[in-house]
């Protein structure tokens, strides 16, 4: 299920446009994020999709799996049987429009194609569609429902709407989509996942320390798995505030969300700090401590292992001593299927 993220110069559109249906009560949004690029680094898609359902991703496609398939919580969604083979099959006729308009854009590459397309619920339970597309990270057309086409001041604009226009069905195919079927998809979403968007998880927190420039050091608080994105990272001094630190927050691919927040901080003053979490999985905020070295899940597993290793050569010994003190010869000397029991060669034979 898991397809490569764009590069961050890429996620501009997405990541602007989707903080406008990111609020914890926002689920009245289906929307589709496409990405096609004209130059892909070996390996990786020329043409991949997320979904959103508000804040939750719940779809992924990719130019090399060919399939939509469901992500994190929405696995498990009791769909009807046709849902993800009529998503794949609208996905890959995106997919040939994306790349067939950059096949057409003449100058210099390479370039990065992306479309926000979907809907939401206003508060009347009107649809609104969006159909939003950027070039290398700058929004630059849309698409009208009512005009059936591709606008824009953009001379790009033209060369894409020409290309568009011609591929048969590609007009009324955008308007159904938009105006019928992305409302029916969403309400279908809302009843049949309704559970999937109430859905919290706390998350699992750290704070760290490393050295930073001579005098100082960095204190890092990080948040792993959690849902709903919403989450506060705060530092704390001996029970005084102390700051928000720098930071951020982004997806990850089973459709739960890490954050973290760093703090610069004099060296020998880190124990005095400790991080609070706050975040609607949680009954009340967290305070975290400081990750010492002899509290870290790697040291304390390196020194259980040490202990077992010296365990078994202990006892490897004692069991070599007995059969040693028995008469029986020592395990590295092996024996033949025709040897005699000798253990040093008859004189004169080779």
């Amino acid at each position: 299920m898991w397809v490569p993220w764009p590069q961050p110069w890429a996620l501009g559109l997405l990541l602007f446009l989707l903080s406008r249906t990111r609020g914890a009560e926002n689920h009245l949004s289906l929307l589709y994020q496409l990405t096609a690029v004209s130059s892909p680094a070996p390996g990786t898609p020329a043409f991949w999709v997320s979904g959103w359902l508000g804040p939750q991703q719940y779809l992924s496609y990719s130019s090399l799996r060919k399939e939509a398939e469901p992500c994190g919580a929405w696995v498990w969604e009791n769909q009807v049987s046709w849902y993800w083979e009529k998503e794949t099959i609208d996905l890959r006729s995106k997919e040939k429009l994306f790349l067939e308009a950059l096949k057409v854009l003449k100058g210099e590459g390479p370039y990065t194609l992306q479309g926000l397309l979907g809907c939401e619920l206003g508060p009347d339970n009107a649809s609104v569609p969006t159909a939003l597309f950027a070039l290398n990270g700058e929004e630059f057309m849309e698409f009208d429902p009512k005009n059936g086409s591709w606008t824009g001041e953009w001379p790009e604009v033209r060369i894409i709407n020409e290309k568009w226009t011609q591929q048969a069905e590609a007009v009324s195919k955008e308007r159904a989509f938009l105006l019928y079927s992305c409302p029916q998809r969403l309400l279908g979403h809302l009843e049949r996942g309704r559970g999937n968007l109430e859905w919290k998880e706390p998350p699992s927190t750290r704070l760290k320390a490393r050295p930073s420039s001579p005098g100082s050091s960095v204190l890092t608080c990080s948040a792993f798995s959690f849902y709903p994105p919403e989450v506060q990272l705060r530092f704390v001094r001996n029970g005084l505030a102390a700051g928000t630190g720098e930071g951020g927050s982004g997806p990850n691919g089973d459709g739960s969300f890490h954050a973290w927040s760093s703090l610069t901080v004099q060296s020998g003053d880190e124990h005095h700090y400790h991080c609070l979490v706050q975040h609607a999985g949680l009954s009340k905020p967290l305070t975290v401590e400081l990750e010492s070295p002899t509290k870290s899940p790697v040291a304390a597993i390196g020194i259980i292992l040490g202990f077992l290793l010296l365990l078994a050569v202990a006892a490897g010994g004692a069991l070599l001593w007995r059969k040693m003190k028995n008469g029986l010869p020592a395990p590295w000397i092996s024996f033949h299927g025709d040897d005699t029991g000798t253990l040093l060669p008859t004189p004169g034979l080779a």
